[in-house]
């Protein structure tokens, strides 16, 4: 194991996401429960122009009564705005924290999004069509532009500490725990509160998701039936949108003294593979270096990984993807043994800011707890697999190591292997 990476501590999670029954989830024992079970928050959705049918929507979540704030201030403010300040809000009351024992010089506050607030857009354009363009005042530099969301949480929760705010595709929340990460190694921080947050259910996003190319090419499931949404199964209809926001807190043990929380390691590397457009993903021969690269990094091999949490999501071309990544890595590694596989995009959809928090938190419960989560929806294995899927039920494991993987739109991908040394949440 490398002395350099720092043994860190997540002392507290905080959730605004869809949750099962029509409701939010917004508990970690919600959160355990849907992810532990493989069951699926898909719900509705329904646009007069759009033929998407199904996305990963928030419901039953009202700032009014969620939120320490002022109701001017959740009036003005982005559903994405306030849906990371919710989740940050919770995460820091689990951690037992509050903003007075915030170093303001030794924590950062970072989120991260693929889109942030542009869906504001929309009402902006719309009140500048009806009333004129300088009837929107100071609206967007408020509430429109990307550092606005951590903008909206820190001065929401009167946070004192430094922010960041890190945009990127499908594999941007592991990214930015890469980069938190080398935040600490550097010794620049002792605490770290990182939010993932998107809202990717407005039109303009939706109807990019579910437009069929020339090529056939679709990433989003057209079915109304959250069923259909299947990594690793040998039938797929594509992937569903979604929105939410989730927030951990990251600590230096040595730094904050003895908390609860879970102890890890974090071995990760980012990568580039370039398509041959802006968002089309390249060959996965950068995500085979980088995974070979966190093994040799964690002095493990293959075997030694209790399971893999993948970035399958339901669409065929991103299966194949993996596939091709996978069979990749055993056959550089000359691995022919078991690889157990979970996925957790069947439960909340398939959001950028949010998917690697997902990941990161969901992989250390199922070290945690001994259990591995089914790959949610799977029904019959893909036959393509270089790998076996965990079915309804889960498995149970004594591993304390996992492979968690990120990679899409864009080509970048990020690979962490996780080491679970110890702990629990509150």
């Amino acid at each position: 194991m490398s002395a350099e990476l720092p043994l860190l501590r997540l002392s507290g999670a905080g959730f605004v996401l869809p949750g099962p029954d029509g409701r939010a989830c917004t508990d970690l024992d919600t959160f355990w429960g849907v992810v532990r079970d493989g069951a699926s928050c898909l719900s509705p959705y329904t646009h007069p122009e759009l033929p998407l049918r199904i996305a990963g929507t928030v419901n039953g979540w009202e700032p009014e009564t969620e939120l320490p704030l002022p109701e001017r201030q959740i009036r003005r403010s982005s559903r994405a705005g306030l849906m990371a300040t919710g989740a940050v809000h919770r995460a820091l009351e689990h951690a037992g924290l509050s903003a007075d024992d915030l170093d303001p010089g030794r924590t950062a506050l970072v989120a991260c999004s693929l889109q942030f607030a542009f869906p504001e857009t929309e009402r902006y354009y719309a009140l500048a069509r009806d009333k004129g363009v300088a009837a929107l005042g100071m609206e967007y530099w408020l509430n429109g532009t990307p550092p606005s969301v951590v903008g909206t949480v820190a001065s929401g929760l009167r946070l004192p500490c430094q922010t960041l705010s890190v945009a990127g595709s499908c594999n941007v929340a592991l990214r930015t725990l890469h980069l938190v990460q080398q935040m600490f190694r550097c010794g620049d921080i002792d605490r770290a509160i990182v939010v993932g947050v998107d809202t990717t259910v407005d039109p303009v996003f939706v109807a990019g998701t579910s437009h069929t190319g020339r090529s056939g090419y679709r990433a989003s499931s057209l079915s109304d039936d959250p069923a259909d949404v299947r990594p690793h199964d040998e039938i797929q209809t594509g992937n569903a949108t979604g929105e939410g926001a989730l927030a951990v807190v990251l600590e230096n043990p040595a730094a904050t003294g003895d908390r609860p929380g879970l102890l890890h390691r974090a071995h990760l590397r980012t990568s580039r593979s370039n398509g041959p457009s802006t968002v089309a993903t390249g060959p996965p021969a950068n995500v085979v270096g980088d995974v070979l690269a966190t093994l040799a990094s964690a002095r493990r091999g293959l075997g030694d990984l209790a399971f893999v949490n993948d970035y399958a999501d339901g669409n065929r071309f991103v299966e194949d993807h993996l596939c091709q990544a996978l069979a990749g890595v055993r056959e550089a590694a000359g691995y022919g043994g078991e690889l157990r596989l979970t996925n957790q995009e069947a439960v909340f959809g398939h959001v950028a800011g949010t998917g690697g928090l997902v990941k990161l938190l969901g992989s250390l419960l199922m070290l945690r707890h001994g259990r591995i989560a089914p790959s949610a929806n799977t029904l019959v294995p893909y036959a393509g697999l270089p790998g076996d899927p965990v079915l309804a039920g889960g498995l149970a494991t004594g591993g304390d190591s996992a492979l968690v993987l990120a990679s899409g739109a864009g080509g970048d991908a990020t690979s962490m292997v996780i080491e679970y040394e110890g702990g629990d949440l509150p």
